[in-house]
């Protein structure tokens, strides 16, 4: 019988607990993205970002999940919630960039979002917010009642 490889994972966080951030406002959440986004790509390509938190609504991390081109990227849900769960994340904020600046979300911002929020109920893992950061601001779509 040929040997197979053993997966094995390991989590081991390096930061007191006490300091790390937390987002409760579309708000925080804006400001806290605006910290770690690129500001050459914010115009230049779309990217899809995702913040990992724990029960108390701590940033437990981030992952830039995909980058594109000037009017979309490819975000393959898969790869959310994996990193989800490698990184313990009890619930997640969704972000992308709109290069165009155009505030309002797309017809597939919206379906993603509610495709992420239907994945995160099977590995109970709570879709928080989705945000689109732009030059002058960001929108929310739970602020707008779209997922």
């Amino acid at each position: 019988m040929p040997k197979i490889a053993e997966v094995s994972l390991s989590y081991k966080s390096t930061v007191p607990i006490d300091s790390l951030p937390t987002i409760t406002s579309p708000d925080e959440a804006a400001a806290y993205l605006r910290s770690i986004w690129n500001d050459d790509h914010l115009e230049l390509k779309e990217e899809f970002v995702i913040i990992l938190l724990d029960n108390q609504k701590q940033v437990l991390g981030w992952n830039l999940v995909s980058s594109g081109g000037a009017t979309a990227t490819i975000v393959d849900m898969a790869s959310i919630f994996q990193v989800a769960l490698l990184g313990k994340a009890k619930s997640l904020i969704l972000a992308h960039n709109h290069p165009s600046s155009n505030p309002k979300p797309s017809s597939a911002d919206v379906q993603l979002s509610k495709r992420a929020v239907e994945a995160g109920k099977l590995l109970s893992i709570h879709i928080d917010d989705h945000l689109i950061i732009y030059r002058s601001g960001f929108t929310s779509l739970r602020n707008e009642g779209l997922m």
